[in-house]
C-alpha cells in the first residue's frame, strides 16, 4: 500500500490522506499523485504544507530531481520547489527521512572491511573500518571488561536483515560512548573511525529533538528544541557536518595509487547516502528557519521524520492478528475507522520506530477480574 499521511510540525495531527493499492510505483506516476494531495490540502482544507518526507527509494528520490531547475548543474541536489497552491506563494522541501539515512550510513560502514565487503572507507590515510567496532566488542565488552559502550550485543555487530531495520541499534553503533570507548582503547589507529562516529551521533542528535525536556534528562545541549533563527547547530550541519562529508571526498580523489572510480566511490558512503544526507541537512535547516520567522515558538526536529506512518503500518499489521499478509480490503475497513477515532490498539511492541506514550491515553487497569458467584444448589 502506498499510503500519504499529513503530520503537523507545530501541533499533533496526524491523518493518512490518502491510499493506493501498489507492487510498485515509478516517479511518473507519483509525482501527479503528490501534488494533487497538495492542492487538495491547501485548497480544501486550508492546511499549509511546508515539506514532504519519504524514505530514500529511487521513485522517491527521481520525484525530487524532476524539480531540479534548469540552472542547476548535475551534480546539485534539489532539496525544494516552489509551492504553487500557496498564497502567498512559498517554498516546499523535501526531505529524505533522518532515520533511514542513519540505517543506511551504518549498513555502509557495516561493509567495510566485513560482512560482504563492498567498502573499503578511507580519509586521510587512515580506514573507517568496522573491524574496529568488532575488535571493540570482542575484546572489550564481551568479556564484560570495564567498558562505556555497555549498550552494545552480539546482534548489533552480526546484522541480520531484521536487525537492519531497528534505528536503535544503528544510533547506538553512533553512540558517544562507542566513540569514547574505540579513542580510549585504540588511540590514533581508530582516529577517523571516531570522527565519523562522532559527525554521525551529532547529526541524529540534531535531527531528532523529541521533546522540551529530554536535553535536560539527558544533559545533551544537542537535544534542546530549536527556538533561534540562528542557532549555532544550524551552522553545524551545513558547514562542518557537510564539509565533513566533502573533505572526504577530496582526500579520497587525491589519494595516491592506480585506483579506478568505482573503488574511490567504494572508499566513501554510497552516494544515495550522501544525496540524502544533503537534501535533508539544507531542507530542515531551511524549513526550521522559515516557521521559526513565521512565528511559531520552537521546532522539534522528530516531526521531520516519517515515524508516524511507520506506527500507521504497525497498528494495521496489528489489527491483522494472525494474519501477517493482509488484503487490500482489509487495509481499507481496517484504515477507516482509525481515520474516525484513531487507533484503538496500544503502540506496538515489536516495531522498527520509537514509541511515545502520551500520558492520559488508554488506562491500564491491573486488578483482577472479579470472579463470577456460583450458586449452590437447593436441596429439597
Amino acid at each position: 500500500m502506498l499510503v500519504i499521511m499529513v503530520r503537523g510540525i507545530s501541533s499533533s495531527l496526524k491523518y493518512p490522506s490518502a491510499c493506493f493499492p501498489t507492487k510498485g510505483i515509478t516517479a511518473d506516476f507519483l509525482y501527479p499523485i503528490l501534488w494533487e494531495t497538495v492542492e487538495s490540502l491547501e485548497y480544501d482544507c486550508n492546511l499549509k504544507l511546508v515539506f514532504i518526507t519519504c524514505d530514500g527509494a529511487a521513485a522517491n528520490r527521481k520525484v525530487f530531481a524532476l524539480h531540479k531547475s534548469p540552472t542547476c548543474t548535475s551534480g546539485d541536489d534539489c532539496f525544494w520547489t516552489w509551492n504553487p497552491f500557496s498564497m502567498p506563494n512559498r517554498k516546499m522541501f523535501f526531505i529524505s527521512d533522518v532515520p533511514h539515512l542513519l540505517k543506511t550510513a551504518r549498513n555502509c560502514f557495516s561493509n567495510s572491511y566485513s560482512h560482504n565487503q563492498k567498502r573499503k572507507l578511507w580519509k586521510d590515510g587512515r580506514d573507517i573500518s568496522w573491524a574496529h567496532i568488532l575488535r571493540l566488542y570482542e575484546e572489550n565488552i564481551e568479556k564484560n571488561l570495564l567498558c562505556q559502550a555497555n549498550k552494545i550485543t552480539r546482534s548489533h555487530i552480526d546484522l541480520t536483515p531484521f536487525s537492519k531495520m531497528k534505528v536503535n541499534y544503528a544510533a547506538q553503533i553512533f553512540g558517544e560512548t562507542v566513540a569514547s570507548s574505540l579513542e580510549l582503547m585504540y588511540g590514533d589507529s581508530v582516529l577517523e573511525t571516531v570522527h565519523f562516529i562522532r559527525h554521525m551521533n551529532k547529526f541524529f542528535d540534531c535531527l531528532n529533538t523529541r521533546n522540551l525536556k529530554e536535553s535536560a534528562r539527558k544533559r545533551n545541549d544537542n537535544l534542546k528544541p530549536y527556538c533561534d533563527i540562528d542557532d549555532p547547530r544550524f551552522e553545524y550541519l551545513t558547514k562542518d557536518f557537510l564539509g565533513y562529508f566533502s573533505e572526504w571526498k577530496i582526500s579520497v580523489n587525491n589519494r595516491n595509487g592506480d585506483y579506478s572510480k568505482s573503488e574511490k566511490d567504494n572508499m566513501q558512503l554510497s552516494h544515495q547516502t550522501l544525496s540524502g544526507l544533503h537534501i535533508s541537512v539544507n531542507s530542515i535547516v531551511e524549513c526550521s528557519k522559515f516557521l521559526l520567522s513565521e512565528g511559531v515558538e520552537f521546532i522539534l526536529t522528530s516531526h521531520y521524520n516519517q515515524d508516524p506512518l511507520e506506527e500507521e503500518f504497525s497498528h494495521l499489521r496489528h489489527k491483522g492478528g494472525s494474519n501477517d499478509n493482509p488484503t487490500v480490503y482489509d487495509i481499507k475497513n481496517n484504515l477507516s475507522p482509525m481515520r474516525v477515532i484513531g487507533s484503538t490498539a496500544l503502540a506496538p511492541i515489536h516495531s522498527n520506530i520509537t514509541k511515545h506514550r502520551k500520558a492520559g491515553g488508554l488506562p491500564i487497569d491491573c486488578r483482577p477480574i472479579a470472579k463470577k458467584h456460583r450458586f449452590s444448589k437447593l436441596r429439597v
